[in-house]
């Protein structure tokens, strides 16, 4: 996995989601329970592969395009 892919990896859900609106989609889309969850603020994008056990790679891939954002 490249830097880019580590420092995405640790970009907290909330700031994902405060970045525009089409990070909702994206959680919704991946079927995580993310966009309206109570803990948004403490989770990093890292721990949503780990929780839901997602593809990393493709996961990461996808959501950089919503990190550029920030």
């Amino acid at each position: 996995m490249t830097n880019d892919f580590s420092e995405i990896s640790k970009t907290h859900v909330e700031a994902v989601l405060k970045s525009t609106p089409k990070a909702i989609r994206f959680f919704l889309d991946w079927r995580t329970a993310c966009a309206g969850c109570g803990f948004a603020r403490f989770c990093t994008l890292g721990d949503v592969v780990k929780a839901y056990q997602l593809d990393e790679k493709k996961f990461l891939e996808e959501a950089k395009d919503l990190v550029v954002q920030i």
